[in-house]
C-alpha cells in the first residue's frame, strides 16, 4: 500500500514489499501459516491435498508477483480463494495487485476478506486506510488508520499516514502529532521527516500541541536539505515570551536577567540566529540593543563573559545573513573603529574582538587567513561565525575567479541591475529546500500539482520516469530555484543569472548540496540566444520585471523553450505592491539613496514612527528585514508591475496558454465559489475581478504555469 507525502499525492513505500518479502521466506523455509488443517478450522482426510496444494500454489504466486508476473499471480491468487484458503495473506496480496492496477473498489473487498480471518491485524487496517485515502474518504481512511494504531500504536508509517490524513483534513495539530509520533517511532523514517517539513510554515503554537511543537521546532532546526525561513514564525512564537521579557531589562545583560540567560543558553535560539532572518519588530529591536551592550561590555572589560560568547557568535552570524541591516549609532561605528585597531596589537585581542567586530562588518575584509586560523573553535556557534563569515567568502571568490563569461551586456537598464546585485547578492540564506534523489520526481507530476487545468498536456520528455528533461533556470539569482529544482527526477539544468557574486553564491550552494546536474552561466536573459539547448522548462520568477522590456525578455525566453514545453512566471502584480509603490515614491520624494546607511536610516524611521505611512510594509513584508531584500523590495532601479490584462496581452503575444496560479488551496476554493463556471481556474478576466475584491491575493507576485503549444 502506498504512503503518501503531503507535498506531491505520490507512492513512497509499499506494504505488498513487506508482505511479499515475509511469505517468500516463509515459503523458503517451508513455515507458511494458516494453510490448511486446524489453521482453517477444519479436520478429517480430505484436508490434507488442499494442504499441499495451498502450498505449492501459494509459492507459485508469490514468485509470480515479486518477478513481475502479475496476471498469473492474480490468477493463482483467484484459484486459492476460490478452492477455500482462509490465509489473509492471499487476499492482502491479491488487494495489493487490483490497487496497483487501478482496480480500488476490488482491492478494498480482498482487504476487508482478510479482515474476516485475520480481525487483529493492525497492517490490514492500515492498508484499507490508504486505499481509502487515495478515493479521497477520508473519514473512512481516518478510522481504519485509527484502528490499526489501537492495535499497534508504535508503528512508525501508520503514525505517518495518520498525519497525512489529518493534514489532508486541514487538521494541523494532529497532523503535527501524528508525524512527530512516527518520528519518534523510527528516527530513520525518511518521510516523515518529509512531511514535517512541509508542515512547517503552518505550525501554530497553541496549549494542545505546545510539546510537539517545540520538538518540530528542535529537529528542523537540524535539518541541512530545508529552509529555515518556513520557521521564521515558528521561531517567534516559541521565543517571544522570554525576548519580550529580557527586552523590559535595562540593561539586557545583568545577572538578575534570567529571560535572557535562558535565551543565551538555549541552542534553539542561538542555532536559529545562524539559519534565519527573523522577520519581526521587536526581536530586531531586542537583537540592535543586545549588540549594543555587548560592544559596551567589550570596551569597558576588553572581553565578553565566557558563557556568553556563543551567543555574540550566533548574533554575529546574523548580523552577516541580515547584511548589517540594523541601525547603528555614530558612536557604535567609531568605537568598532577602535577595536578594529586594538586587535592588531596581539593575538588575543583579535579572538576576543572578533565576533564583537563581526556583529558590525564583514570580517572577511578586515583579517587573513592565517589570522582565521588560530581563532579558536569550540562551539558549534564559532564553527558557524568562521565559516560563514569567512570560509563561504573565501570559496565564492575562488568561484568568481573561475567563472565563464560571456557576451558584454549593453542594455542600460540590464546594466544597472547588475550593479546592485553585484553589490548586494539576492537574496542570502543558509539552506534551501532540497530533495534528495530517492525522492525526485517526473517534472509532469509538480507541474500538474501547481497547475489548475485538468488533465495537462506532457510530452514524452517531462512525464516518462526515465527521460532526462532540460531545464532552464533564467535568473536564478544566488541559487535558491537551482536548489529547489533538485526535485525534478533526472533533470539536466542550465541557469543563468546577470550578476557574477550572485553566481558565486549559487555555484557554492549546488557544490554543497552535491547537484551535479547543474551547468551556471553569467548571461543577460536578453542574449538567450547564446544558449545552445532547447529546453522542456523554463522557470523565469521575480526576474522579468525588473528588465527594460519584460516582454522582451519573455520573448528570448520563449525562443529557448521547446513546444510542448512549460513556463514557471513570477512577476508582480499592482494591486497587491500598493504600498510598495508608496514606499518607492515617498523614496524618491526624500532623495533617500540605496546605500547601506540610506536603507539603514529608512527602515530606523518606518521603525520608530507609529504613525508612520509605510509602518504596515515593515509589518507585513517579510523581505523588510535584510539590507538586499529591502533594497530589492523599496529601492529597485526597475520595477514593472502588472494586472490580470497586462499579463493576458503578455502571454498571448507569445502564444503561451496561462495554466493556473499557484496558490493556496483556500484561495482557490474562494474563487471557485465566485466562479464555479471556470472549473479550471484558467479565466484571467475573472481573477481580475476576484483580485479587485480580494487585493492581498497576489501579495508575493502573480506566480504560475504557461504551456506552449505543439
Amino acid at each position: 500500500m502506498s504512503v503518501k507525502r503531503f507535498d506531491a499525492e505520490t507512492e513512497q513505500r509499499d506494504g505488498k514489499e513487506n508482505w511479499l518479502s515475509l511469505k517468500l521466506k516463509q515459503a523458503q523455509e517451508h513455515v507458511v501459516a494458516g494453510f490448511g488443517g486446524a489453521a482453517d478450522g477444519k479436520a478429517g482426510k480430505s484436508t490434507k491435498k488442499p494442504q499441499l496444494n495451498f502450498q505449492k500454489w501459494f509459492n507459485q504466486a508469490i514468485y509470480s508477483h515479486k518477478t513481475g508476473r502479475l496476471r498469473e499471480a492474480e490468477a493463482i491468487y483467484k484459484k486459492m480463494i476460490t478452492a477455500g484458503t482462509s490465509d489473509p495473506a492471499v487476499f492482502c496480496n491479491l488487494g495489493i495487485l487490483c490497487k496497483n492496477s487501478g482496480r480500488i473498489n476490488e482491492a478494498l473487498e480482498h482487504y476487508e476478506q482478510a479482515l474476516e480471518f485475520e480481525p487483529e491485524d493492525p497492517q490490514i487496517y492500515s492498508n484499507i486506510g490508504n486505499l481509502y485515502r487515495d478515493t479521497g474518504n477520508l473519514d473512512q481512511a481516518l478510522q481504519f488508520t485509527l484502528k490499526s494504531l489501537d492495535l499497534d500504536h508504535e508503528q512508525s508509517t501508520v503514525q505517518m499516514n495518520l498525519g497525512s490524513i489529518y493534514r489532508d483534513l486541514g487538521e494541523t495539530d494532529e497532523a503535527l502529532t501524528a508525524t512527530i509520533k512516527a518520528i519518534e517511532c523510527d528516527e530513520g523514517n525518511i518521510e516523515a521527516l518529509q512531511n514535517l517539513k512541509s508542515l512547517a510554515s503552518d505550525i501554530k503554537v497553541n496549549i494542545f500541541n505546545r510539546d510537539s511543537a517545540k520538538q518540530a521546532y528542535g529537529k528542523l532546526l537540524k535539518c541541512n536539505d530545508f529552509s529555515h525561513r518556513k520557521i521564521g514564525q515558528l521561531f517567534i512564537q516559541v521565543h517571544l515570551e522570554d525576548i519580550q521579557s529580557a527586552a523590559g531589562s535595562n540593561p539586557i545583560i545583568s545577572d538578575q536577567n534570567q529571560a535572557f540567560h535562558r535565551l543565551a543558553s538555549d541552542w534553539r535560539f542561538r542555532t536559529a540566529l545562524t539559519l534565519l532572518i527573523p522577520t519581526h519588530k521587536e526581536t530586531e529591536e531586542f537583537l540592535t540593543r543586545l549588540r549594543k551592550e555587548f560592544l559596551a561590555h567589550i570596551k569597558n572589560h576588553s572581553s565578553t563573559p565566557p558563557e556568553l560568547k556563543p551567543l555574540l557568535e550566533a548574533l554575529a552570524t546574523q548580523c552577516f545573513l541580515n547584511e548589517y541591516v540594523y541601525w547603528q549609532s555614530d558612536e557604535e561605528r567609531q568605537w568598532i573603529d577602535d577595536l578594529i585597531e586594538d586587535t592588531r596589537k596581539s593575538k588575543k585581542a583579535f579572538n576576543q574582538s572578533l565576533p564583537m567586530i563581526g556583529c558590525y562588518r564583514p570580517i572577511h575584509g578586515i583579517t587573513t587567513k592565517e589570522a582565521i586560523n588560530s581563532y579558536p573553535i569550540n562551539s558549534d556557534e564559532s564553527k558557524a561565525f568562521v565559516n560563514t563569515q569567512f570560509n563561504e567568502v573565501e570559496t565564492e571568490q575562488g568561484i568568481k575567479a573561475r567563472l565563464g563569461h560571456s557576451k558584454t551586456i549593453t542594455n542600460e537598464v540590464s546594466l544597472d541591475v547588475q550593479q546592485m546585485y553585484e553589490e548586494n547578492p539576492y537574496p542570502r540564506y543558509k539552506h534551501a529546500d532540497h530533495t534528495h534523489p530517492l525522492f525526485a520526481k517526473p517534472t509532469a507530476e509538480f507541474i500538474s500539482l501547481e497547475t489548475t487545468i485538468e488533465n495537462p498536456s506532457f510530452c514524452n520528455e517531462l512525464s516518462t520516469p526515465n527521460s532526462s528533461p532540460k531545464i532552464l533556470i533564467a535568473g536564478c539569482g544566488t541559487g535558491n530555484q537551482i536548489i529547489n529544482a533538485s526535485r525534478y527526477k533526472n533533470a539536466q539544468i542550465t541557469a543563468i543569472d546577470i550578476s557574477t557574486n550572485s553566481l558565486a553564491y549559487a555555484a557554492r550552494k549546488v557544490q554543497e548540496t552535491n547537484m551535479r546536474n547543474v551547468r551556471l552561466q553569467q548571461l543577460d536573459i536578453l542574449d538567450a540566444n547564446q544558449l545552445q539547448d532547447i529546453y522542456d522548462v523554463i522557470e523565469c520568477s521575480g526576474v522579468l520585471h525588473h528588465m527594460q522590456n519584460p516582454a522582451e525578455g519573455l520573448a528570448a525566453l520563449n525562443s529557448k523553450l521547446k513546444p510542448g514545453g512549460y513556463f514557471k512566471i513570477g512577476l508582480y502584480s499592482k494591486l497587491a505592491r500598493q504600498k510598495v509603490s508608496a514606499a518607492r515614491k515617498l523614496i524618491k520624494n526624500l532623495g533617500i539613496q540605496s546605500t547601506p546607511e540610506g536603507i539603514r536610516d529608512f527602515r530606523k524611521q518606518v521603525f520608530d514612527d507609529d504613525q508612520h505611512e509605510l509602518k504596515d510594509l515593515s509589518e507585513l513584508a517579510s523581505d523588510f528585514y535584510s539590507l538586499s531584500e529591502c533594497r530589492d523590495l523599496c529601492f529597485h532601479v526597475q520595477e514593472h508591475q502588472f494586472t490580470t490584462e497586462t499579463l493576458e496581452k503578455l502571454l498571448e503575444a507569445e502564444h503561451l496558454a496561462f495554466c493556473g496560479f499557484m496558490l493556496p488551496k483556500s484561495i482557490k476554493a474562494a474563487y471557485q465559489h465566485c466562479f464555479p463556471e471556470d472549473s479550471n481556474g484558467t479565466s484571467l478576466s475573472n481573477w481580475g475581478e476576484f483580485e479587485s475584491n480580494n487585493p492581498s491575493t497576489f501579495q508575493s507576485m502573480y506566480q504560475f504555469w504557461a504551456y506552449k503549444p505543439l
